[in-house]
């Protein structure tokens, strides 16, 4: 019978995940940049989150998220309010890993309406109460379309932003799902969830 691994945050907070976590911060920042120059239909801010929570657990999901709000708050204020619904995306989705939830096709889709589900339901109340429904970039625009339809507030928020953050949690997992393809198996079981997505030999 298989020993069933015990999850904690001293377990998640392992050599290598400490290491993980600027560099996902890095590619959080980076992404999020690239998103706004190139003016995209989506994110990419989330990217080194998901990463990191999928090999790493909720605990160290979170502090990437915690982390990235931080940094990019400095070249843009407005991130900065985002910091729980970052915090809360890297803990669920840690979660998720532990539970064995991106293991086939029908749990990753699960999980990927969970993810964005979650973001969605803390942002939003952000951008209605905080900054009146308007934060700038494509969300924002989609926003004023459904309200100018005639549809409210919240329904407008909820209705953009979520077409954003599931457009970009796709996005997170596709690229994450294609990393942790190529990263060998004696590296990978060094990651406090890492032994669940080690090749079948």
């Amino acid at each position: 019978m298989s020993k069933v691994k015990k999850h904690s945050i001293k377990n998640d907070f392992s050599m290598l995940a400490l290491l993980i976590i600027p560099v996902a911060v890095a590619v959080n920042f980076v992404g999020g940049q690239l998103a706004v120059i190139l003016k995209l239909p989506c994110y990419l801010d989330a990217i080194g989150t998901v990463f990191g929570a999928i090999l790493c657990g909720p605990w160290v999901g979170a502090t990437i998220g915690l982390l990235t709000n931080v940094v990019t708050g400095i070249a843009n204020p407005i991130t900065f309010a985002f910091a729980p619904t970052s915090i809360a995306l890297g803990f669920v989705t840690g979660l998720l890993s532990e539970k064995k939830m991106f293991s086939n096709i029908g749990k990753i889709i699960i999980s990927l309406i969970i993810m964005a589900f979650v973001s969605i339901i803390v942002s939003a109340p952000i951008i209605v109460l905080v900054y009146g429904g308007v934060t700038g970039g494509g969300p924002s625009v989609v926003t004023a379309m459904l309200m100018a339809t005639g549809t409210n507030i919240w329904a407008s928020v909820i209705g953009s932003d979520g077409l954003f953050n599931a457009l970009d949690r796709i996005i997170a997992f596709i690229i994450t799902y294609f990393i942790i393809k190529v990263i060998p198996d004696r590296t990978l079981i060094k990651f406090s969830c890492g032994e669940y997505y080690v090749k079948e030999s």
